[in-house]
């Protein structure tokens, strides 16, 4: 079995330390897995011994198609290579996220955009948008139909017709440049999980991110409908598929295993071998 989308704890929603991550994924039979922690390979440090599975380097990396922020899953690149440049890239979790707050705050004061700060923000426990739409006025949320903070990440403040549209680029690289610091190190990047980023068309989407990546996430939690249109895709634009339960350990993404059919793992296996741990 395979999985090639795992987080740990050094992500900032993630429960599990690597160690803990890896004897779970043992223990469950997962035999190939990468850990593609949020604009980190800090955890790959961290590794101690282990002996049934074969680990591929990864990251998740946040990067611009367009002005919209996506998901890229990076993997078989040089691991000092991309953690220090992850580093000056991304910097910390806390300064990063420090950096959006500040930015959406000052937003909000321009435009007298009221907030509650009753509960105060803290990098280390709150992503800065979950932070701004707690804080928002509920009559402000009403007007614009935010419901839950995707809504407000995803979506609105991409827009520039939206009050508190902002400029993701003071954070993330475009994806071009991100494919080419990871094909440098001898990587592969990957669109993740192309079902979730709001009302965002698929199709639109997939379209808009094949000039740039290697292959497609078929499989994070999808429909079997779902799979078999971006299976399909993939194949009829010579990329290659991956897959991944996107386990965080938590509540919303708790399943280590990934329900996928067997031959597209053993296609995914195939590639792995040939490319990453030739």
């Amino acid at each position: 079995m395979i999985n090639l989308h795992l987080h740990t704890n050094k992500s900032l929603d993630g429960r599990f330390d690597v160690n803990q991550l890896i004897k779970l994924c043992e223990s469950e039979n997962i035999n190939y897995i990468s850990i593609t922690d949020h604009d980190t390979c800090d955890a790959y440090s961290d590794i101690k011994d282990y002996n049934n599975v074969k680990i591929i380097p990864g990251i998740e990396a946040d990067a611009l198609i367009g002005k919209e922020t996506y998901d890229i899953l990076c993997y078989g690149f040089d691991i000092d290579k991309i953690n220090d440049w992850s580093k000056i890239q991304y910097t910390s979790i806390e300064e990063r996220q420090t950096k959006i707050f500040n930015a959406l705050k000052e937003i909000c004061f321009k435009k007298n955009i009221s907030l509650n700060e009753y509960v105060p923000y803290s990098p280390k426990d709150e992503y800065a948008h979950a932070a701004i739409f707690r804080m928002l006025d509920d009559n402000f949320k009403d007007k614009y139909n935010l419901t839950k903070v995707g809504d407000l990440y995803r979506e609105s403040t991409i827009n520039e017709e939206f009050p508190l549209y902002l400029d993701m680029s003071i954070v993330w690289p475009r994806i071009e440049d991100l494919r080419d610091v990871i094909h440098e190190a001898g990587g592969l990047i990957f669109l993740a999980h192309p079902y979730r980023y709001g009302e965002k068309d698929v199709d639109e989407l997939l379209s808009q991110a094949l000039p740039y990546v290697d292959g497609i996430e078929v499989y994070n939690e999808n429909t079997l409908e779902e799979v078999n249109h971006l299976y399909k895709f993939s194949k009829d634009n010579n990329l290659l598929v991956s897959c991944g339960s996107d386990f965080h350990g938590n509540e919303r993404h708790n399943d280590i295993k990934v329900n996928l059919d067997e031959k597209i793992q053993e296609e995914i296996i195939y590639w792995v071998n040939k490319y990453i741990l030739k």
